[in-house]
């Protein structure tokens, strides 16, 4: 009977060390996961690789070929012709980075891509991170919406050094502002 307890015991116990050993590996396994660069990264690289295009593919490819321990990127879509659809996807996937503490996105540019208008704009300045040193917008169909949008965000962008912005659908007054912006903020340089 003592033997058959003492089987018993020792059986319970070596169920409780296995089971807690493997809730400790998946614990670990997922937090290892999660701080990895390289996997909060894949949210940008499978959006890029998910519109199917070369500069996207291109991009994905810049951004896999990263070092595990890089602590940021850049992003240049350039003649991408994006949609409203995949800039909010591209958009999406570049705050969910920023959101889990993932790699810092300084340079980035959507520059020639036309269908980018106000809508697109709208849609950046609520998800571009404050890291963000540089950013390309060249001909992309923005108005004074759009416009006006960029300038808000630019002024409380903390690390921002670059605004490019020329050839875009701007009034006077919306190009007045860009310029009053880029003499007022120290470190800025503005293209107009």
């Amino acid at each position: 009977m003592k033997q058959a307890m003492r089987t018993l015991c020792i059986a319970t116990v070596l169920v409780w060390v296995f089971s807690f050993t493997i809730i400790l590996h998946v614990f670990t396994a997922n937090i290892s996961a999660e701080e990895k660069p390289d996997m909060i990264m894949s949210y940008v690289t499978n959006a890029l690789r998910s519109i199917n295009n070369p500069v996207c593919e291109k991009a994905a490819d810049d951004l896999l070929s990263l070092k595990n321990n890089k602590s940021n990127y850049d992003l240049h879509l350039r003649n991408a012709d994006l949609n409203y659809n995949e800039i909010k996807l591209i958009a999406d996937a570049i705050k969910t980075v920023h959101d889990k503490k993932g790699p810092s996105l300084q340079s980035f540019s959507m520059s020639y891509n036309p269908r980018l208008g106000d809508e697109g704009v709208l849609i950046l300045v609520e998800t571009l991170p404050p890291t963000v040193t540089e950013i390309g917008l060249v001909q992309c169909g923005i108005g004074d919406k759009g416009g006006d949008a960029l300038l808000t965000w630019a002024a409380k962008a903390p690390k921002l050094r670059w605004l490019c912005v020329e050839q875009n659908s701007f009034s006077d007054g919306i190009k007045d502002k860009f310029i009053k912006l880029g003499k007022e903020r120290n470190g800025l340089l503005v293209v107009l």
